[in-house]
C-alpha cells in the first residue's frame, strides 16, 4: 500500500489532475469483472473517457470467505457463517476505511484531506461480461461528468471535489427513487379499476 499511496501522490503533483482518485476492487471472484479491466481495448476505452483529468487505478485484494465460528468444547453457540477477512487486506481496509471486501466489486472513489480519506462506493455488476463493461463504463462516466462540471482552478480543491461528487450522487440515488415510484405508482394504477 506504500506504493499505492506514492503513486496518489505522484499523480496529486501533476498540473490540470483532480484530487479525487478512482479505484476498482475486485477479486477472482468476480470474472467478468477481471475480463473486462484485462482487455486492452476495453481498458483503453475508460482511458479515453476519463482522460488527463480523472485517474483510476485498479486493485484485486486477497479473497475472503465466509466460515462457521469455532467454539469450545461443551459450549453451545449460534452456527451463522462469519466473513474472515485475509491478513493481507489489512492495510487496504485501514487506507480506505471500508468494513470488508464483502462488498466488492466496486469503484471507489476518494480523495484525501489532511491525511485522512473520504469515499464514495460505487456498486458494479459482474454478472455478465457486457454488463461488467456497461456498469464500469456507466460509473466512469457518472463521474467524468460530476468533473467535468468543475473549473479548473478547483481540481486541486479535494474537499470542494468531494462535495460535488457527493452531491452528483445524492442526486442520481434521488433520481433513481423517483422513477421507481412513478414505476409503481403506474403499475398500482393500472391493477385498479
Amino acid at each position: 500500500m506504500d506504493s499505492f499511496r506514492t503513486l496518489i501522490e505522484e499523480y496529486k503533483g501533476k498540473e490540470g489532475v483532480a484530487q479525487l482518485f478512482g479505484v476498482l476492487l475486485y477479486t477472482d471472484q468476480h470474472p467478468n469483472i477481471k475480463k473486462v479491466l484485462r482487455d486492452d481495448d476495453y481498458w483503453l476505452s475508460f482511458n479515453e473517457l476519463t482522460g488527463d483529468r480523472f485517474c483510476v487505478f485498479s486493485v484485486k485484494p486477497a479473497k475472503g470467505k465466509y466460515e462457521f465460528p469455532t467454539f469450545p468444547p461443551g459450549t453451545i453457540g449460534m452456527m451463522v457463517q462469519m466473513w474472515k477477512e485475509p491478513a493481507e487486506n489489512k492495510k487496504l481496509i485501514e487506507l480506505f476505511e471500508i468494513e470488508d471486501t464483502k462488498n466488492i466489486p466496486m469503484l471507489l472513489l476518494f480523495t484525501e484531506i489532511k491525511g485522512e480519506f473520504l469515499k464514495i462506493e460505487l456498486k458494479l455488476d459482474n454478472s455478465s461480461q457486457d454488463t461488467a463493461y456497461s456498469s464500469i463504463k456507466e460509473q466512469l462516466e457518472f463521474s467524468c461528468n460530476a468533473l467535468s462540471l468543475i473549473k479548473e482552478e478547483n481540481l486541486k480543491n479535494p474537499s470542494g471535489l468531494y462535495s460535488a461528487l457527493s452531491l452528483h450522487q445524492d442526486d442520481r440515488l434521488k433520481w433513481k427513487l423517483l422513477t421507481k415510484s412513478v414505476d409503481l405508482y403506474a403499475y398500482i394504477k393500472r391493477l385498479l379499476p
